[in-house]
């Protein structure tokens, strides 16, 4: 898909939600402050985004259990104590949060992101993921994903 068409794809989505006066709420879930600051910033500058942050995959998991009305939930994989696929198995544990989709982001995939994300489709036990990225990406691909996993706009 061309850039063009990606930008015009990735605008439309932001404006449906504007004109459904919905504010996108996302959940970054990620140890490296510097990673969660530019996250933040790209977003607060692309959209209407209420967004929270959590340094840890249990405090990801806390913040979750207390509100589960996330739309996106932003997970690095490689974390310490609990990583973001620890993460992922207890999100899908849990009923109400195994409706909010991950997108999983990481700079060490173990293999190649396509190949990662249709093993994921092949698996049922890590059903919460809908997407992955790979460190460093666009703000055009993050968008892209966000709006592409995101729980629909009318409930």
């Amino acid at each position: 898909m061309g850039s063009l068409v990606k930008k015009a794809r990735v605008q439309l989505f932001i404006l449906l939600y504007h004109y459904n006066l919905k504010t996108m709420k996302i959940l970054i879930v990620d140890n490296d402050f510097s990673t969660v600051t530019t996250l933040q910033a790209l977003l607060q500058n692309e959209g209407t985004f209420q967004i929270e942050v959590a340094y840890s995959g249990q405090e990801g998991l806390d913040k979750m259990s207390a509100t589960p009305n996330y739309d996106v939930i932003l997970l690095d994989i490689m974390m310490p104590q609990i990583s973001g696929m620890d993460v992922c198995k207890a999100m899908i544990k849990n009923p109400r949060l195994s409706k909010i989709p991950v997108l999983l982001m990481s700079s060490a995939l173990p293999i190649p992101p396509e190949d990662f994300h249709e093993s994921l489709e092949k698996s049922n036990e890590l059903s919460v993921i809908k997407g992955v990225l790979e460190k460093p990406f666009t703000t055009e691909a993050l968008l892209e994903q966000i709006y592409k996993v995101a729980r629909p706009i009318l409930r």
